[in-house]
């Protein structure tokens, strides 16, 4: 069932058929309010983002047609804590491992991430998963609220995540995939350890998410309002890595089953259970308290099912990483 809490970023000019390395903006052609001058990709990719003789690309630009591109930026390999700390405000019981698998007590399963990985600058937007529906008649559903074409998608279920990916892994020629629930709170996380990408303090959920801590936490006249639907993405303060939107504005789907906490100490690039009825979440979105915007924060519910708070962002696999 779906918990409740809360309820529910000069292109360098090295190009790759279709895949256009950049240094800044946006997330498609037509850029969001943050962003600044426009980069345009011409032509769908037909190559890996990367090739065993050329340096990884920091940024990708996936070409959508019709003006459209999608952002990617690339994810070092690395080492983390996964899920909370004991000493976490409001953590869940499903953010450590199983009591029976800890070790020396630790909650936290040490996880590595043992490859570079792209993950979207933003999460995906209207206008990129409405190129989606014209190229394949897939049905979309709008929310009950008026949206731009920069804000996330939502009212998509998993398989229609899924389904996309599919659709731009062929039309590109990358393997685009939906994050593992590992890589989602890695790059969230941007090398920090601490409930938000941005430190320990709720009141800065005002600068980086879109939620409904607002309501509490307002402190000045010139503060955002508690919002009342998405946002167009991009408009608060990115990560440490330049990832915008992590915390709240909508929920995300990663790739992984749900299970009610993770089942080893220490794990290299973990998938999650090998089969079950419920995916994951993360993130947060518009309807969210602060404590469900946390790196560490879980949610779950059916792949089938669709929500007007729940969208996904999207990753790309480096060449020899399948």
């Amino acid at each position: 069932m779906f918990k409740t809490v809360g309820l529910l970023t000069l292109l360098i000019g090295i190009a790759v058929t279709g895949v256009f390395v950049t240094a800044e903006s946006p997330s498609t052609a037509r850029a969001p309010a943050t962003a600044s001058a426009p980069a345009t990709a011409t032509s769908p990719s037909t190559a890996p983002a990367t090739s065993p003789t050329a340096p990884l690309a920091k940024e990708i630009l996936l070409d959508l047609g019709d003006d459209v591109a999608l952002k990617l930026k690339l994810i070092p390999p690395g080492k983390f804590l996964m899920g909370s700390a004991k000493n976490e405000g409001d953590r869940g019981d499903d953010e450590r491992v199983f009591p029976g698998r800890r070790v020396n007590g630790a909650p936290q399963p040490r996880v590595t991430i043992s490859k570079p990985f792209y993950l979207g600058v933003y999460a995906v937007t209207v206008d990129q998963y409405a190129q989606f529906a014209k190229e394949t008649g897939q049905k979309h559903e709008a929310p009950s609220f008026k949206q731009t074409g920069d804000d996330p998608v939502v009212n998509v279920s998993w398989e229609d995540s899924h389904a996309y990916c599919a659709w731009l892994s062929k039309k590109t020629g990358q393997t685009v995939v939906l994050p593992t629930e590992a890589q989602w709170e890695y790059a969230c996380r941007a090398g920090t350890q601490a409930t938000f990408s941005f430190g320990d303090n709720p009141e800065d959920t005002r600068l980086y998410a879109w939620c409904r801590s607002h309501e509490a936490l307002r402190v000045g006249p010139n503060d955002d309002p508690p919002p009342t639907s998405t946002h167009p993405v991009g408009q608060k303060k990115p990560n440490r890595w330049g990832l915008y939107d992590m915390h709240g504005n909508a929920w995300e789907w990663c790739a992984d089953y749900y299970a009610a906490g993770y089942a080893d100490a220490e794990e290299t690039d973990p998938t999650g259970p090998k089969e079950g009825t419920l995916r994951v979440l993360r993130g947060g979105s518009w309807r969210s308290s602060w404590s469900s915007c946390r790196c560490a924060s879980r949610n779950w519910t059916s792949p089938r099912l669709h929500y007007d708070d729940v969208g996904f962002r999207v990753a790309v696999v480096t060449a020899g990483a399948e």
